[in-house]
């Protein structure tokens, strides 16, 4: 089993993650914006403008929102006229953070396509489950929230690394986080929720993160919260090809979240496609409030 790591030296950790102990400019710019929530038009042209890399993203992404349509949007400003503030400060955030989180978790033997494609899915499924449960004005703050869940694998990546450690187990991954905790101390949980403290990110990210298994312990953003879980739950049984009806792990979360399996296979039915094309679905199916 090995010595477990102390909740002091998870602390140490995040405190010394390198590269990740700072966002680009970018991405922090859009946080402020996420946190005030009165994005000025022109202040999201600004942020965008400065990052020509990103700029490009949300213009592809905002013509998968409207494809077909005969206008094609070739500017930002556009974009947030088709698409509203919040969309197109979301889409922006999770171009930003790409750079961030696209990478090799080699402690858990996971590509850093399949983490990414993983946080992606999670953040789409998540914008769904938000808008299906009733929730649409925070359909935005759901796909943000569902797309940096797991960040926390992220730092114990670099601790397991770095330690000749690895945390691939025959359990299911639906339990990574009892697997994470017998070998450590602590899980990806508690390890992203501190990382999210330390780039300033909004509680509702962080409770996100935090309890992203079990919402029923966040605070006011619980809504939110349980949206993320049910995305990541959609997100594994999608990637896992699991059939919510049968499946005893699914079937027992389902009842923790209070939910029927007909529900989460009407939200499967919605995530078809390529990742663009389920990004702009999410998006753009009813626009985020401005």
């Amino acid at each position: 089993m090995g010595k477990k790591v102390s909740n002091s030296v998870l602390r140490n950790l995040v405190a010394n993650t390198g590269d990740l102990a700072a966002l680009p400019t970018t991405v922090v710019d859009l946080l402020y914006i996420f946190k005030e929530a009165d994005a000025s038009v022109q202040g999201v042209v600004n942020i965008l403008h400065r990052d020509p890399a990103m700029t490009a993203n949300v213009l592809k992404l905002s013509n998968s929102a409207f494809y077909g349509s005969r206008r094609k949007i070739t500017s930002v400003q556009e974009a947030l006229v088709m698409l509203g503030n919040r969309a197109v400060v979301t889409m922006a955030f999770a171009s930003g953070m790409a750079p961030v989180m696209r990478r090799d978790l080699d402690g858990y033997n996971v590509s850093r396509s399949r983490f990414w494609n993983h946080s992606i899915l999670a953040a789409s499924a998540a914008s769904f489950a938000s808008d299906k449960m009733g929730f649409p004005q925070h359909k935005c703050e759901a796909f943000t929230a569902g797309l940096v869940h797991d960040v926390g694998m992220l730092v114990i990546d670099a601790y397991l690394v770095s330690n000749g450690k690895n945390l691939v187990t025959a359990e299911p991954a639906f339990d990574v986080s009892g697997a994470e905790r017998r070998l450590l101390g602590f899980d990806h949980c508690e390890a992203g929720a501190m990382l999210a403290d330390n780039w300033g990110f909004p509680g509702v990210l962080h409770d996100s993160i935090k309890y992203h298994h079990d919402p029923q312990l966040a605070g006011e953003g619980q809504d939110v919260v349980r949206s993320v879980a049910v995305g990541n739950l959609l997100a594994m049984i999608i990637e896992q090809d699991l059939d919510p009806h049968t499946d005893p792990l699914v079937r027992g979360i389902l009842k923790k979240l209070d939910l029927e399996a007909d529900f989460v296979a009407g939200l499967r039915a919605d995530l078809g496609g390529d990742l663009d094309s389920i990004v702009a679905a999410a998006l753009s199916s009813e626009p985020c409030p401005a």
